[in-house]
């Protein structure tokens, strides 16, 4: 992944609250990764593409959004409406 250096200015109020989060080394880390937190969970990016930019693996990304008690799926109340229907169907065939 390449990287281009952009300059920003946050308020210094802000960075005591930047130090609380947990994963990130330095500041620029932990800004990216709320910025891309946020992008994932506004669904501008994939879990795939967010997982990316952050330069973590799906999975230890989704642990991160877990940690922060954010939702990595939409499972719809049609989803398992369906998948109820399935293992119905599933259980009624092994009887």
């Amino acid at each position: 992944m390449s990287t281009k250096s952009v300059d920003i200015t946050i308020s210094e109020d802000l960075v005591p609250y930047l130090y609380t989060l947990k994963d990130g080394k330095t500041v620029s880390d932990k800004i990216t990764l709320s910025a891309v937190v946020g992008l994932f969970a506004s669904k501008v990016v994939t879990l795939e593409k967010a997982a990316e930019l952050t330069g973590k693996s799906v999975w230890d990304f989704i642990d991160i959004l877990k940690a922060y008690g954010i939702p990595w799926s939409d499972y719809t109340e049609e989803d398992l409406q369906m998948d109820d229907m399935v293992l119905e169907k599933l259980a009624g065939d092994q009887l």
